[in-house]
């Protein structure tokens, strides 16, 4: 997986968790507490499951990166 780039919403850097696939929007999802999600309007629209980027930025590189398998070519 890739690092999500941040959306810059009123001076906040945030990310929505439908940038993410399904499986890794309902990890960070499970791990938030009930009430982080955060409803922002954006170009006339309003977001609502946005998280605070410095939030998934933690996640990211505590949790997702080490749950990731790395293999060598002489794994295969």
């Amino acid at each position: 997986m890739t690092k999500l780039i941040p959306l810059m919403i009123k001076g906040q850097k945030v990310i929505q968790l439908s940038q993410l696939t399904i499986d890794q929007a309902n990890d960070l999802r499970s791990w938030l507490p009930a009430d982080s999600l955060q409803k922002l309007e954006f170009q006339g629209m309003e977001l609502n499951d946005c998280v605070p980027f410095e939030t998934y930025n933690y996640w990211f590189r505590t949790f997702h990166i080490q749950s990731l398998e790395y293999h060598t070519i002489l794994d295969f």
